[in-house]
């Protein structure tokens, strides 16, 4: 049984009217793009049905595909809904589209065109639209229209390639879909499901897009053949999150219905934007090290000896259930700030950041506060801040005792700034205590109690990192968001970064990333889970910071620290919200009534 006949290659080609010679010629083409092979080898599986059929398939070609598993999570798992997928490939994305949501919904069918529909164990699963037939007259597009709509109202879920075909329209260096079939379109916002839009990455050969910008005959007849290009490949696959029927409604019409769900699609491919050669030659055209061994821990002994004496010399900020917050110099806790520098190192290289040092420690530890959180029961440290204070660090070694100074340089008008700020830096939380509310909040009581333990400073100012894990298009979209809604222009003037981050962004992909967002926060760092494979989200420092009326000034890349970005942010300690200052305030209050009282006595 073969899949493709010399008769069909014909009509296909509209040569059938010719008789024997356009069978003949049809025969030839079945020999010159190995059509006549595939059918051989479909042959020699036309046995097998469904799942065991599709897996054949990508196993005769090698073929393979990758996708986080947290978008797998995206698919509902009852009720109908609509894949929106684009076509790069024109056949095997439509098989691998059935791998991978046989694996999830076994009701899931495609509406596909006549090749995939060819293959018999497909037919269950495909309803055929004939991409080489004039659509409006087509009675089988028809046909398939009919059976989708009865699907969905089943209650089962639709895949679409709404272009019709394969892509090969260039736009920049990728080939994309031609402009999305408003038929289809009009399917998907009839149907008032969920859409969810699915990204093959992938391409054909070379040949295939020459012939393709010839002729589309040639591009038809290449396109089975184009199986032998795709052999032992990796496809990555991305899947967006699900919008909901409320969200479509919002598009009015149907070309903003359609730019909408084609833009949320073809944004899951900017993770994979590859590097020019330029952005890909290090900097310092050496080879990168291999991250150090981490540092053994110290003595409990020795951590909880210096603990007691913090008790005992008004370093302990606050205590709160089984967690203390204290705030002491390397010169008390000389081996607590070993263990800090080793968790700083284990917790930073773990989203793709840290030194790839043995230990975190710098020449700064040795005269900047160390603020930490312990956790009694556990008898383990659970996240710590470096806080540098100000007038001190000015007074005694100038605007170069700031870390700050290693990635920006800061202009004399902001010098006094700097001597009136707290900087905040080095901060962590250690994995298991991530989850938790309670580290995050206790450090932040931690901070406002420095800031009334040091009443001279009116400013909080530090670096918050944006992990190398991040695609360059995503730290794009931070910055640019961050700039557009909590950027403080007077401050940015006297302040230039040592090695600044190029933002590299469409204005059409920030104006839609911005127009979904609508200036909220949350719904930005909900884009950016949906962009980024693997769960990431917007740092949570920078969330914390910004709803504490942080305001960013400058982004800097820090070659010593695995090319993170860092951004400069600062806060006016009289513009932290009530919400944040009063309870420490009263905590703050009945502390020194305590001492009084205890002074008093003596």
């Amino acid at each position: 049984m073969a899949v493709v006949t010399s008769k069909e290659v014909a009509k296909g080609l509209k040569l059938d009217k010719l008789g024997f010679i356009g069978t003949f010629v049809g025969w030839m083409i079945l020999k010159t793009t190995r059509l006549s092979k595939i059918n051989r080898q479909y042959d020699s599986i036309s046995h097998l049905e469904g799942k065991d059929f599709v897996n054949s398939v990508l196993d005769m070609y090698g073929v393979t595909f990758e996708i986080p598993p947290e978008d797998l999570k995206r698919l509902p798992k009852n009720g109908a809904f609509i894949t929106l997928s684009n076509h790069p490939l024109g056949g095997l994305d439509g098989i691998l589209l059935l791998k991978l949501m046989f694996e999830h919904r076994s009701d899931y069918k495609i509406i596909a065109n006549f090749l995939l529909h060819n293959f018999t164990p497909l037919k269950p699963y495909i309803m055929p639209v004939n991409p080489f037939e004039n659509r409006k007259e087509a009675k089988s597009s028809l046909k398939g229209i009919r059976e989708a709509i009865l699907h969905l109202k089943e209650g089962m879920p639709l895949g679409i390639f709404p272009a019709g075909e394969v892509s090969t329209f260039k736009e920049g260096k990728q080939y994309v879909d031609k402009p999305w079939e408003k038929g289809a379109m009009r399917l998907v916002k009839k149907a008032k499901v969920p859409v969810i839009p699915i990204y093959f990455h992938a391409r054909n050969s070379r040949l295939f897009y020459k012939l393709a910008s010839i002729n589309d005959t040639l591009r038809t007849a290449k396109l089975p053949s184009e199986l032998f290009s795709q052999e032992n490949r990796v496809i990555k696959v991305r899947i967006g999150n699900p919008v909901s029927v409320k969200d479509q409604e919002e598009y009015g019409n149907i070309e903003d219905f359609t730019n909408f769900l084609r833009k949320k699609t073809y944004m899951l491919a900017n993770p994979y934007e590859k590097k020019t050669l330029m952005e890909s030659i290090p900097q310092n055209l050496k080879l990168p090290k291999s991250p150090k061994e981490i540092a053994s821990g110290g003595s409990i002994n020795s951590i909880e000896s210096e603990l007691e004496y913090c008790r005992n010399n008004d370093k302990r900020l606050l205590t709160s259930k089984n967690y203390e917050v204290f705030l002491a110099k390397k010169e008390y806790i000389p081996n607590v700030v070993h263990e800090i520098g080793r968790l700083r190192e284990i917790t930073f290289r773990e989203i793709g950041e840290g030194t790839n040092q043995s230990i975190d420690l710098d020449p700064f530890d040795d005269y900047y506060h160390h603020m930490f959180l312990w956790d009694m029961g556990a008898k383990k440290i659970a996240g710590a801040y470096r806080m540098g204070m100000g007038n001190e660090i000015y007074a005694n070694l100038g605007i170069d005792g700031f870390y700050l100074q290693d990635l920006f340089r800061f202009e004399p008008e902001l010098h006094k700034m700097m001597s009136e700020s707290i900087e905040m830096g080095r901060a962590f939380i250690i994995k298991e205590y991530q989850q938790r509310p309670m580290p995050l909040f206790l450090l932040w009581k931690g901070i406002v109690h420095c800031t009334l333990r040091f009443p001279d400073h009116k400013y909080l100012i530090g670096g918050v990192s944006i992990s190398n894990k991040f695609s360059s298009f995503s730290k794009s979209l931070m910055i640019e968001f961050m700039k557009s809604h909590y950027y403080d222009p007077y401050v940015a003037q006297y302040v230039r970064p040592k090695k600044e981050f190029k933002v590299k962004l469409k204005d059409a992909d920030k104006d839609f990333v911005f127009d979904e967002s609508r200036s909220d926060l949350n719904k930005f760092d909900k884009i950016i889970d949906e962009i980024e494979p693997g769960s990431l989200r917007i740092p949570v420092l920078i969330k914390k910071y910004i709803k504490q009326n942080a305001k960013v000034v400058a982004f800097n890349v820090d070659p010593l620290f695995n090319n993170a970005v860092d951004g400069l942010m600062y806060i006016r300690i009289a513009d932290l919200p009530d919400s944040t200052v009063k309870p420490v305030m009263e905590e703050f209050q009945a502390e020194l009534e305590q001492k009084y009282f205890k002074n008093g006595d003596k």
